[in-house]
């Protein structure tokens, strides 16, 4: 594919957006190579170190891009695609496939702030398995508080969805697991919008669909400052 500097190239103007078209497509083309290439080395990892695996997973995709971006005279705080501990949040999803947001603001070479990159990564807390491809969004926010208030709001997150290919998934051991299984969600609230009360139910159509694709049955919602959590069950596999 192009690099960033031809890309940029022949637009006419650069902008958040613009950085966010071209992560997208490298994305698009890149993580099913870096999957299958690095496999056995990140499946081993995820036996040894657990979540650890797909921050290597992070590193070994993103390096080049984290170049192309030094290179071509912009400034990200973190550094693309953001911090694990200090510039991410993981609210979202049933434990197969976990929803990660990562954040870094962007600066032109000059110090004009351009906006946020999010980038938000999907994983399974079960076995080394990458549901499907990372997904890249832009925020005008730059400061964290207002980060973090911003993707509280699943109509937010679900605005940035680009459309990535499904990449491949691994095989898995059958475990012995007691006779139910339970997992806890605190993100439910963020698909209630006071301001969007129209299109509440159908966001948390959606999140309650996914957790229902891989089979977890809703047990109960308890608020608690400010948060609806919500208790999921299904048999044991």
């Amino acid at each position: 594919m192009k690099t960033l500097d031809q890309f940029l190239a022949e637009k006419r103007e650069i902008t958040i957006h613009t950085l966010a078209s071209y992560i997208r497509q490298f994305i698009y083309e890149q993580s099913p190579l870096v999957l299958q290439e690095n496999q056995e080395k990140l499946m081993a990892t995820f036996k040894r170190a657990g979540e650890y695996a797909y921050g290597m997973y992070s590193h070994i995709l993103f390096q080049s891009l984290q170049t192309q971006l030094k290179e071509t005279g912009f400034m990200t705080e973190p550094e693309f695609p953001g911090h694990f501990a200090t510039a991410s949040i993981e609210y979202w999803g049933p434990p197969e496939e976990r929803e990660r947001c990562l954040w870094c603001v962007v600066r032109m070479a000059e110090g004009v702030t351009l906006g946020t990159l999010v980038t938000r990564v999907f994983h399974d807390h079960t076995q080394f398995r990458i549901p499907h491809a990372p997904g890249v969004m832009t925020l005008a926010e730059t400061e964290t508080p207002a980060i973090i208030k911003a993707l509280s709001h699943a109509s937010i997150r679900l605005s940035g969805i680009a459309q990535e290919d499904v990449v491949p998934e691994f095989p898995v051991a059958v475990l012995e697991r007691p006779a139910w299984q339970y997992s806890v969600e605190v993100g439910l609230a963020d698909c209630i919008d006071s301001h969007k009360i129209e299109i509440c139910e159908g966001m948390l159509d959606h999140a309650l669909a996914l957790w229902g694709h891989y089979g977890w049955e809703l047990v109960s919602a308890i608020p608690h400052q400010g948060r609806l959590i919500a208790i999921f069950k299904r048999p044991a596999r």
